[in-house]
Parts: C-alpha cells; sequence; structure tokens
C-alpha cells in the first residue's frame, strides 16, 4: 500500500476516532449516576433572593414554607472510564456544598469539578425571587410569586402557577407555563413555547424554530417564530404583533372584540370571522392575501404576517 494512503486511512481513522469520543463524553453525564448526596437548611427574613448556577444538571424549584429555604443537592459522576475515581470529590462536595448566604441572599454556585454535576432540589416561600442559569438540564419552577428569570444552554423549561416579571431563555428546548400571572418573556432558539395567562400582562415570545401557543393572553402580545405555527386566543388590551417565517397563524378573540386589524400572506390564504370595514388595496383578486381595516370601530392593533403559510382570525 503507498504511504499516500496509508497516512489518508490514518486521518481518516483519526477523525472517526476523535468523533466517537466526543459523542462519549457527550453522553457521559447524561447517564450519570448518583454518587453522592447533601441536604442544607437556610433561614431567611421576609422576602428572600435565590440565584442557581450550574454548568449541568436539572434544578426544581417548588414554593414552601415561609423563613426557611431547603436545598437537596443529588451529586451525579459520569463515566468514570474518562474521570477516574471521582469519590474523594464527591465527599468534598458533600462536606462544602456550593452555597453561600448574606443574609436573605442565597447563592448556589458552580461546582468546578470535572465530570461532576448536580441536580438540586429546592423549596423557598413564595415571594422569593428567583434567578437561575444551567449549561445543560431541565428546569422546573412552581409556586413562586415574586418574578423569576432562566437562562438554559439546552434543556427544557416547566412553570405552573408562577407571578412577577417572568423571563425565561433556552438555546434548546421547549418552554410550557400553566398559570402564569404578569409580564411574560420567553425565548428559545430551538424549541416549542406553550404558555397559559391567568391574569393581565404582556406577553413576547420568541423562536427560531418551532411552534407557539399562547391561551389567556390579556394584555399586548409580541410572537415570532422562524419555522412553525403560532396559535394565540385571548383579549387585545394593547397591541398585537404575530409573525412567521414559514408556518400558520391562528388568532381566536372574542366575538365583541374591537381592534384595528392587519394581515397578510406572501404565500398563502387570509380568512378573518369578524366584521371588517376594509378599502381594498391592490387588485380585487389579490385581496384574500392582505386584509387591513376595523373592527367593530377600531381599538389596538392587531398585526399578523406569515411568508409561507395561512392567516386565520376567528
Amino acid at each position: 500500500m503507498s504511504s499516500w494512503k496509508e497516512r489518508t486511512m490514518r486521518k481518516g481513522f483519526a477523525k472517526l476516532s476523535a468523533v466517537a469520543l466526543g459523542l462519549l463524553l457527550a453522553t457521559s453525564l447524561a447517564s450519570a449516576s448518583e454518587q453522592g448526596r447533601f441536604e442544607k437548611s437556610l433561614n431567611v427574613t421576609g422576602a428572600a433572593d435565590l440565584q442557581v448556577f450550574t454548568r449541568s444538571g436539572d434544578v426544581t424549584i417548588r414554593s414552601g414554607s415561609a423563613g426557611t429555604i431547603g436545598i437537596i443537592g443529588h451529586i451525579h459522576v459520569g463515566n468514570r472510564w474518562f474521570g477516574g475515581d471521582k469519590k474523594a470529590e464527591v465527599e468534598d462536595i458533600e462536606r462544602n456544598p456550593p452555597i453561600q448566604q448574606s443574609g436573605n441572599n442565597i447563592r448556589i454556585d458552580y461546582v468546578n469539578h470535572q465530570n461532576i454535576s448536580i441536580d438540586y432540589e429546592i423549596t423557598a416561600p413564595a415571594d422569593t425571587k428567583v434567578r437561575t442559569k444551567s449549561g445543560s438540564g431541565d428546569q422546573t419552577i412552581e409556586g413562586m410569586h415574586a418574578g423569576i428569570d432562566i437562562e438554559t444552554g439546552s434543556g427544557d423549561v416547566r412553570l405552573t402557577d408562577l407571578a412577577g416579571d417572568l423571563r425565561i431563555q433556552t438555546g434548546s428546548g421547549n418552554v410550557q407555563a400553566q398559570g402564569a400571572a404578569g409580564p411574560l418573556q420567553a425565548r428559545a432558539g430551538s424549541g416549542d413555547i406553550t404558555i397559559e395567562e391567568r391574569s393581565k400582562g404582556d406577553v413576547r415570545l420568541e423562536t427560531g424554530s418551532g411552534n407557539i401557543e399562547a391561551r389567556g393572553v390579556d394584555g399586548g402580545l409580541r410572537a415570532s417564530t422562524g419555522s412553525g405555527n403560532v396559535r394565540v386566543d385571548g383579549t387585545p388590551a394593547n397591541s398585537w404583533s404575530v409573525r412567521t417565517g414559514s408556518g400558520d397563524a391562528e388568532l381566536r378573540l372574542p366575538q365583541e372584540a374591537a381592534f384595528d386589524l392587519d394581515v397578510s400572506s406572501s404565500s398563502g390564504s387570509v380568512s378573518v370571522n369578524h366584521p371588517v370595514t376594509t378599502t381594498v388595496q391592490g387588485h380585487v383578486e389579490e385581496s384574500r392575501k392582505s386584509i387591513r381595516g376595523k373592527v367593530r370601530g377600531g381599538g389596538p392593533e392587531i398585526s399578523v404576517h406569515t411568508g409561507s403559510g395561512d392567516v386565520r382570525v376567528e
């Protein structure tokens, strides 16, 4: 075999080996088993501020008793073939959990140990303000009423019965929020966003690739997706704007709602099941792709545009 062929085969084998190694490393923590555990109970007086930072691991926060924040950490070690014996490091974390308290300010910090992750189960008073940041991992938050700020690079976010200023961002993952009260912003690089509002508040939803569904909106709305469908129902107390590059848009509004309407589709049909006082612009045969006018005398503007997809306003 020629030296050129040998070099080519060696390079190809090296590339395949690197890819395989990368995949194994990426999945090592995902398949990690629990190797340790710690618990901590912290006393607070009045409203608290809780911050949770983790490179890899799930975070669950639920409302609990007033005056106490309880923290349980489940320590996981990845595939030992890569990380070696981690017993000493796990024991060090158990003795010295990465938790700091200064008055009512609680900070759970990153763990600086390779191939080790921590899942957190936390209970806190409902009036605790929450901020979390995770490189990868799911986040579940329930019953917190003082606002949240969530950021995860990769992972799903599940929220229930929340109030205050709500901010959620995930690079790759789905966002689900039920029983949200107050203004809400959610952004996903790739993933579906599903929310249900139970009180007044402006809503802003954005995903690069995924579907958006918003129920019970009572305020302003901004919803956009590069590729996916958008479905919204609610009351347009302020202006609504819906954009989708590729996908259908469906809005359901109260039959007595009054609003200004501006809807169009570059490649698709437009259907409006409300009495619209309108002036057709351009050729009559093009009017089914664009409708502008006033419904019941007009009100907050509802603007819906899709590049490729149908628009329906019920």
